[in-house]
């Protein structure tokens, strides 16, 4: 296994964002030497920051060989862990509101504008939280 903070190792930089990325590869690490129960749990610890290391090694699952019972807790945790982003017609409004009175004197400001709209807007209407019309 890479040693913490070295460029082979995972990082998890304590957000939902990049949970499902630092799981994937440490699994993939782990399952390359073989670590298995309560040896695997501790590993995916070790790789963690401070803070995220306490509150990771303080749950009960941490303390018994079940693996994919304390990854189900850990994603307890972060919802939104899975890529599936949970919007709301708010954050579409936000998005709406927070470029409403900007300056777009480039393409490159619009663009960063449609991204940021679309990105909230695609699952909403997926969804159907949103309709067309809004």
């Amino acid at each position: 296994m890479p040693v913490r903070g070295t460029t082979d190792a995972p990082k998890f930089d304590g957000t939902t964002d990049n949970l499902a990325d630092f799981i994937d590869l440490y699994k993939q690490l782990a399952d390359d030497v073989g670590l298995k129960g309560l040896d695997r749990i501790k590993g995916i610890i070790r790789y963690l920051e401070r803070d995220d290391r306490e509150l990771w090694g303080g749950m009960l699952e941490a303390q018994v060989s079940d693996y994919n019972a304390f990854m189900k807790e850990v994603k307890v945790m972060y919802p939104g862990w899975d890529g599936k982003r949970r919007y709301a017609l708010s954050d579409l409004q936000a998005i709406a509101h927070e470029y409403v009175n900007k300056t777009m004197p480039s393409y490159q400001e619009l663009s960063n504008y449609l991204r940021a709209f679309k990105k909230i807007m695609q699952p909403l209407l997926a969804e159907d939280r949103i309709g067309k019309a809004e």
